[in-house]
Formats: structure tokens, sequence, C-alpha cells
């Protein structure tokens, strides 16, 4: 119902009700969709697009490794998914020292390695750090004229 129709209007079941079909996914068959008939469908958005298809993500290619299937790695995986990099990194540092299989403890290491910092990033925090400290102390040890 919009905002020009009659409420009695769309409260009654008509005859073109039927014709319209399923409408949107989710709703039952029959139910008015927002958009007049003959109109263009909405166009999803880019958004809703690019999380349907990382959802349906396909599997890695041929020359990719496969994830070993075991319980503690599933758990950590889930938790680098959830964003929870805490809990990763102790329990993905324990795996890569602690167990039974390498496949494991590689995939472990890979986990770890994915959570580490960039390496340039870092040069570049302990080149600006460097850098406040030279000019702090050159500031501080040259002598300024009094006003």
């Amino acid at each position: 119902m919009t905002d020009r129709e009659p409420a009695d209007a769309a409260a009654e079941p008509g005859p073109t009700d039927a014709a319209r079909g399923a409408g949107r996914a989710g709703e039952e068959p029959g139910a008015a969709p927002d958009r007049a008939d003959g109109a263009a469908p909405r166009r999803r958005s880019k958004k809703r697009g690019k999380r349907r298809d990382a959802e349906a993500a396909s599997p890695p290619p041929e020359g990719a490794p496969a994830r070993p299937r075991d319980p503690a790695l599933e758990r950590v995986q889930q938790a680098f998914e959830r964003g929870d990099y805490a809990l990763v990194r102790a329990e993905a540092g324990r795996l890569a020292r602690e167990a039974e299989r390498a496949d494991v403890r590689r995939a472990a290491r890979e986990l770890l390695r994915r959570i580490d910092p960039d390496p340039l990033a870092v040069i570049l925090l302990l080149a600006a750090v460097a850098l406040l400290a030279f000019l702090s102390l050159w500031y501080w040890s040259h002598a300024h004229a009094a006003p």
C-alpha cells in the first residue's frame, strides 16, 4: 500500500494480485510489490551483491593448499573471521607449536602471518618516532632568543 492508494483497496485481493506472482523473495504469493506494474525492477545495491558473492565464494583454486580438517583449527578460523584476533594469536600460536600434523601447524602459522602487522607500516612508524625524537632533541638542545 502506498500513500496514494486508499486503505480498503489494498485490503481486498483482486484478480490482479494472483497475476502478479510471488513478488520478492520471502514474500507470500499475491503480496503487492512496492513498484507499479510495468515499472522496471529495482536494482540491487552493490554491497548486497558483494556480500552474497563473498558468502558463496568458490573453493580455492587448484594450486592453493586446502585447509586441513581439525576442530581446533576450525575454531581458530572462525575466531579469525569474527575478528577475535587475541584468541587467534593465542590459539594459533599454541597450534603452531603443539599440533601433531604438519598441515595443521602450517595452517596455524598462516593464520598468524595474516594478523601480523605490515612490515612497511612498522618501518614507517619507527621512522616517524625517530624523526620526532630528533626534532625534539634539536629544539631543546639549541638556545632560543629571549623575547
